[in-house]
């Protein structure tokens, strides 16, 4: 038997008869001929290859396979009625999977707990991290459905984008390495100790050297990594200094305590992060991560860096 050998209307056609008892009477529930429901039925039970219903007594009952047809129908015919609402509508919060992308530096501990909160209204997740550039190029090509990313896509119409945060960069230096009170000081760093820096195909690094070109500060290039764990692994190992923004500082947490976090002695300078998605493809689950993912953010995500660093929490906002 094929799918194809019986569809919706003919399931309707047996929910009534069954609920009814009586071809007569769902015939004159659905507009149809008597003889037009008894023609279903007989297709239905030759698709079935088996009796559905019993015709030796009055009123006629369902067989056991008939039982088991009307249940299942039932419960197919009540999904079929909500697709108009679950795939066009304008609010459908429910997605079979969910498939996120997120830039490297926020993924961890950030994907987990965000989950938490989204796990009752997605029941499957996709999940990609990396760089931004890398990401956006999956989400153009429809691989991935929402981006946490620093790229707000203000390029492209048809895209809704939501700020998550906004957070400075932030000054690393080795334990043993002076305070660095002003850019004269900066300066003086930057000619005695290599900069760890994210490597230049990557957002992060781009945002440091556009920034360090502001200032008009020609920083040989020593040491360039695609993780900001390894960067933050060489200046705990007193390699050289650096700078990035505090989700960094939380993904790899573990190196807090071996380097000095400073604030950056150049105003200005932050990163912002978005929620980006298709504009109107995804209901109102767009509004349901965007505050999920601020929830995150404020309920002890920064915890630790903030022990650390008090003097970072009033700089870090939406």
């Amino acid at each position: 038997m094929h799918h194809r050998d019986f569809d919706l209307g003919s399931l309707e056609v047996f929910v009534a008869v069954a609920e009814l008892g009586s071809m007569t009477r769902a015939a004159g529930r659905l507009g149809l001929t008597q003889s037009a429901v008894s023609h279903v039925v007989r297709q239905l039970e030759t698709a079935f290859s088996t009796q559905l219903l019993d015709r030796s007594i009055r009123p006629m009952a369902l067989t056991a396979a008939g039982q088991r047809l009307w249940h299942w129908s039932n419960r197919i015919l009540t999904d079929a009625r909500q697709l108009p609402a679950a795939i066009g509508g304008a609010d459908a919060p429910f997605m079979p999977e969910l498939r996120i992308g997120c830039i490297d530096t926020l993924a961890a501990p950030f994907i987990p707990r965000l989950l938490q909160r989204l796990r009752d209204n997605v029941p499957s997740f996709s999940i990609a991290s990396g760089l931004c550039g890398q990401l956006r190029e999956q989400f153009l090509a429809r691989r991935l459905d929402v981006l946490f990313t620093n790229d707000s896509f203000d390029d492209m119409d048809q895209v809704d984008s939501q700020r998550l945060l906004i957070e400075p960069f932030v000054l690393l230096l080795p334990r043993s390495c002076p305070e660095i009170a002003d850019e004269a000081a900066l300066r003086a760093l930057s000619r005695t100790l290599p900069l760890i820096r994210s490597t230049t195909d990557s957002a992060l690094g781009r945002l440091v050297d556009q920034h360090l070109r502001r200032l008009g500060m020609e920083v040989p290039r020593s040491f360039a990594f695609d993780a900001t764990d390894t960067v933050m692994a060489m200046v705990a190992e007193e390699m050289g200094w650096s700078l990035l923004p505090p989700t960094a500082l939380v993904k790899s947490r573990q190196h807090l305590s071996h380097m000095r976090v400073m604030p950056l002695p150049t105003s200005g300078f932050r990163r912002s992060i978005h929620v980006v998605t298709r504009r109107g493809e995804l209901g109102s689950l767009p509004a349901g991560i965007h505050k999920a993912g601020r929830a995150v953010i404020q309920q002890g995500y920064f915890t630790d860096v903030f022990a650390n660093s008090p003097w970072l929490k009033p700089l870090i906002g939406r």
